[in-house]
């Protein structure tokens, strides 16, 4: 039986998890779910997540499935930190191990020079005693595709409308310092279950936004929203038409906003210097879904490649490698590297190195960005352990 809290919450609650490349203060939040629940009833209100740009390794691959090319076109940190803000503040956090979450969330929002305070949330872990899988299976509560941060963020709902009646009286809400709004609160999802919210209550179901221009803001956040598969269908040109019309947003403003969208994801294609054949696919879908002609697409950027691989290559391994969904230690791969002939080197330097092996081509590790500088080939792990098994005529 679910038991809701009876005390009466002023403030919402904002139930989060986060996916990031480690545990450190150096490591970044490479996805991040916040579902906001009405504070009387604990019913979920909005959904908010998004993949975010790393701009370094993307960490565990294994573990939250993220790889690099799927957040190469992904909004930073810095660019959903606004919106972000706009749901923690006054909210109290909740999650499954809280402690990690606003750690993490605290690493990233000092980076952008804002004070975070967490204040005292809840944590769902505190209260079971158990990891989020094993309390989902107490509790009765499906978990598909853990490791997805809107997936944990729902779960975390479930189990905390359970075992958190007591918790909230000693309950206090975060605080975010300000953050000036940027023109786009552009996110990139993996894609989910449906929610069980539509669009546009998603959209207005949260009252108060701390801008000037909440109307704008609000229309953006709809036009995101119906953009997750990159297109938009006639019931859904029609709903963010008719929203903008009931926001007061003329068709001028409108044809405005959606150039500064589509430009915005222009520029995050080419914040690596790299515009790769997936990031223009995605550019043109958008356009096409926005109706816009006159922005130019950026060509596909033209990389070194290779053929095959040489004796006494010297090549060098970077990130967390799996092949075949089987994690692969680096020193395993430089031991068949050598067993192949090749010369395994610790570091990607202009002279040292002539091939980096990563887990994924469109790694932002310090290691891939330095072989994009020198213009040395970088390959997929699952790629190289193809040409080396072709070679020797055997299983890696």
């Amino acid at each position: 039986m679910t038991v809701i809290p009876q005390r009466k919450i002023a403030s919402p609650l904002a139930v989060i998890d986060c996916e990031s490349t480690g545990l450190g203060r150096h490591d970044r939040i490479v996805e991040i779910a916040v579902v906001t629940l009405d504070p009387s009833s604990w019913e979920p209100l909005d959904e908010y997540e998004t993949l975010i740009n790393p701009a370094r390794d993307v960490g565990p691959v294994h573990l939250h499935g993220i790889t690099a090319s799927m957040v190469e076109a992904a909004p930073t940190f810095a660019e959903v930190a606004a919106p972000l803000a706009r749901r923690l503040h006054g909210s109290i956090l909740v999650a499954h191990n809280l402690s990690f979450d606003a750690r993490m969330l605290g690493y990233e929002f000092e980076r952008q020079g804002v004070a975070f305070n967490a204040g005292a949330g809840l944590c769902t872990l505190k209260a079971t005693g158990e990891k989020l899988g094993a309390a989902c299976r107490r509790h009765g509560i499906a978990l598909h595709h853990a490791h997805r941060a809107l997936t944990d963020a729902r779960a975390t709902v479930a189990i905390a409308r359970k075992v958190l009646a007591e918790d909230a009286d000693a309950a206090a809400p975060a605080t975010v310092g300000y953050l000036p709004h940027g023109p786009v609160p552009r996110t990139l999802r993996r894609g989910s279950a449906d929610s069980g919210i539509s669009e546009l209550v998603r959209v207005v179901s949260l009252a108060h936004y701390p801008h000037s221009d909440e109307a704008m803001l609000q229309y953006l956040d709809a036009l995101d929203w119906v953009l997750d598969d990159y297109y938009i269908d006639a019931d859904e040109r029609a709903e963010i038409k008719e929203l903008a019309r009931e926001l007061g947003i003329s068709d001028h403003l409108r044809r405005k906003a959606h150039r500064s969208y589509l430009k915005s994801i222009i520029a995050a294609a080419e914040r690596d210097g790299i515009v790769t054949k997936t990031e223009q696919q995605i550019i043109a879908q958008v356009a096409a879904a926005l109706e816009i002609t006159d922005v130019a697409i950026p060509r596909v950027t033209g990389l070194p490649t290779r053929s095959g691989l040489r004796r006494g290559t010297r090549v060098c391994f970077t990130g967390e490698i799996s092949v075949e969904g089987i994690s692969v230690s680096r020193s395993f791969l430089e031991e068949q590297a050598a067993l192949a002939g090749l010369q395994p080197v610790a570091s990607v330097t202009k002279r040292g190195c002539d091939l980096l092996v990563a887990a994924d081509v469109s790694s932002q590790s310090g290691k891939a960005r330095k072989a994009r500088q020198y213009d040395i080939p970088i390959i997929a792990a699952v790629d190289f352990v193809k040409e080396i098994e072709a070679d020797s005529g055997s299983s890696v």
